[in-house]
């Protein structure tokens, strides 16, 4: 049996140790705001852009580890900084974020979806929890408010084209929508929280499920409609694990669950996407020399996308927290035998032995890739807090009664 406790203890321990420091230490901008978004394997900066989504990203993370793992001082003004630097910069008159802004915070990129906004109001959220300031509840509500009105218009121009070319959506827009569904609830009223969990649960299950392999689609056409080519075919398993924890916290709430059905419907719900994340295990382990590779297809088809066989430190440690949340919900063996395995094969190939921090990506073979600590496909922000989420279920988990055991009463 999994030793819940000390699990626990050993996330806790990489976290502060090797982790943290790295990014406390090497990615304050101190002369413009803000972060690096590239960094070496020894923290040197490698000269580049700022992109919202990863500065908004590491922003949230250090407010929310401020606010549910340690209230140590760096993390929070870690966290402010770049929370001001977004406040700052981030936006367009009209509350839209930008996708890239340049050293300074001078935008070069728009946002072709709703991830930048969704990844901001996250950062204003746990920012304000932090701090009490009702400004960055204000900026968050506003923020939230308003991509909401963006996506609606967005969709109604879709749904009137006739023609044109192709037009396809991506994963990643309903998985952040429904993280900052998550965020903002509390903070919402009560018609608010059921238009935003209903918007949220309509495009991830009634749109991007595939009701035929009960499997996400990274890539739909706008309506919803399969599309038979190999990205449309594509899985992607980081963003899967993603859907898969933020709907565990959905099941978690029940004040949300009765927003969109009845208090019982989170038992079913939890069902179904433990049953995704076990599936897409199986679907994605490299048996040969362990660990997930980044993408499978639906229909078993050979792969064209080259580095499908990589095997990322984010999609493992997202697979970490959302396996064991599943076992946490369900009790079901396979979700720990899953998680065992991969715990096993994260800790003994993505902590780098020579420098602080971990290797953030693999190739088939186990060998670290790049020699980067830090990049907008790599950002810390989800990585970092799928790893505390994980210590926290842990020792969750260590308070069930084990077999056998009776509960005690309260």
């Amino acid at each position: 049996m999994l030793d819940f406790q000390k699990s626990a203890a050993d996330y806790v321990q990489a976290l502060t140790r090797q982790i943290l420091p790295f990014y406390l230490k090497n990615a304050p901008d101190p002369q413009y705001g803000g972060y690096f978004d590239l960094l070496s394997t020894t923290g040197e900066v490698i000269e580049g852009d700022k992109f919202v989504t990863a500065q908004a990203r590491q922003a949230w993370v250090f407010a929310w580890l401020y606010n549910q793992l340690d209230a140590q001082p760096a993390y929070l003004q870690h966290a402010q900084r770049g929370g001001d630097f977004l406040s700052q910069f981030a936006h367009d008159p009209t509350l839209n974020c930008y996708s890239i802004l340049d050293r300074l915070g001078r935008p070069i990129a728009p946002a072709t979806d709703l991830v930048p906004d969704c990844s901001a109001v996250m950062a204003y959220v746990q920012l304000y929890r932090a701090t009490g300031n009702d400004e960055w509840a204000m900026l968050a509500k506003q923020t939230f408010a308003n991509l909401l009105a963006r996506r609606l218009s967005v969709r109604t121009e879709q749904a009137g084209t006739v023609g044109g070319f192709r037009s396809v959506r991506h994963l990643s827009e309903p998985a952040a929508l429904l993280e900052a569904v998550l965020a903002i609830w509390p903070l919402l009223d009560e018609e608010g929280v059921k238009d935003a969990v209903e918007t949220a649960q309509a495009d991830l299950m009634t749109e991007f499920l595939d009701r035929r392999s009960d499997s996400l689609r990274e890539f739909i056409l706008p309506e919803g409609a399969f599309l038979n080519t190999p990205e449309g075919r594509r899985q992607h398993v980081g963003l899967t694990f993603r859907v898969v924890s933020a709907q565990l916290s959905l099941c978690a709430e029940p004040d949300l669950m009765a927003a969109i059905q009845d208090r019982n419907g989170a038992r079913k719900l939890a069902s179904q996407v433990v049953s995704w994340g076990l599936r897409v295990c199986e679907q994605a382990w490299d048996e040969t020399a362990g660990g997930l590779a980044a993408f499978t297809d639906l229909k078993n088809q050979p792969t064209i996308f080259p580095d499908s066989r990589h095997k990322w430190a984010w999609v493992h440690t997202t697979a970490l927290a959302a396996l064991i949340k599943s076992y946490y919900h369900t009790r079901q063996p396979d979700c720990l035998k899953w998680f065992r395995r991969i715990q096993e094969y994260v800790f003994r190939y993505f902590p780098d032995p020579t420098q602080p921090g971990w290797h953030m990506v693999l190739d088939q073979t186990n060998q670290p890739l790049a020699s980067a600590r830090a990049t907008p496909a790599a950002e810390p922000g989800i990585f970092i807090h799928s790893l505390a989420e994980t210590a926290q279920t842990l020792s969750q988990c260590a308070k069930l009664p084990q077999k056998g055991q009776r509960k005690r009463p309260a």
